[in-house]
């Protein structure tokens, strides 16, 4: 490793830690999928195979040092590749998982929203600009509660949305989704759990619900005049 270059000689040299970090990133991304604790496949094996790095490293370097004690020109490129261990694991452990976490808390939250004292939806047009519409009736609130108690995860994909709204639900507790319509499921609302804070959005995960699809063409699609 010179000038702060790492070379093919440099990867060559450390093929023992490179080949147990990758036997041991398959291996966590395997459990981590068996366990599912996210509901997107790849995040469940991304973080898998981030908290398995530097477990194999340090296996890596342990059979590195049984199997050329004599040799020490590749502890440079072997630090670095351990800094990046540590960086990807506190990475993981401090961002990733917990992100994971109050995603599927949100989830969750949908489940069990019929629970909840709700008392008033008010939509907004996908800017958060314009009103568009507010409902206090018990029915239509008892409604959304129970419209949305079936979503589940979701991952978009290069989505393309043909209606969209930004809905405020105060309870016991206030929710903020972003709902749209996309083409690709017609049975289905796609929603984004929200957090608007003056003109910056922050997004906390993504769902699915076909039992909210109903209430969404009753009560949004007839008050909104771009639709």
């Amino acid at each position: 490793m010179k000038h702060g270059q790492i070379t093919s000689t440099d990867l060559k040299s450390i093929w023992r830690i490179i080949a147990a970090v990758a036997l041991c990133q398959l291996v966590g991304g395997a459990v981590c999928l068996a366990f599912s604790p996210h509901h997107f496949w790849f995040m469940n094996f991304w973080l898998g195979g981030a908290v398995g790095t530097l477990p194999g490293f340090v296996l890596g370097v342990v059979w590195q040092v049984k199997s050329a004690p004599s040799s020490r020109e590749w502890i440079a490129v072997a630090c670095f590749l351990g800094l990046l261990a540590v960086a990807l694991t506190g990475a993981a452990f401090g961002f990733v998982l917990p992100r994971m976490q109050r995603e599927m808390a949100n989830l969750k939250a949908l489940n069990q929203l019929q629970d909840e004292q709700l008392k008033q939806i008010t939509v907004f047009d996908e800017f958060g600009k314009k009103r568009i519409a507010g409902f206090t009736d018990p029915k239509i609130l008892t409604t959304f509660a129970t419209g949305i108690a079936d979503a589940v995860g979701h991952s978009p994909n290069h989505p393309r949305y043909t209606a969209s709204w930004y809905v405020v639900v105060d309870g016991t507790t206030r929710h903020e989704f972003e709902l749209h319509l996309n083409p690709r499921f017609p049975q289905s609302v796609i929603g984004y759990f929200v957090k608007k804070s003056g003109n910056s959005t922050s997004y906390h995960g993504t769902f699915e619900s076909k039992g909210l699809c109903p209430w969404v063409e009753k009560h949004l699609l007839q008050h909104d005049p771009n639709q």
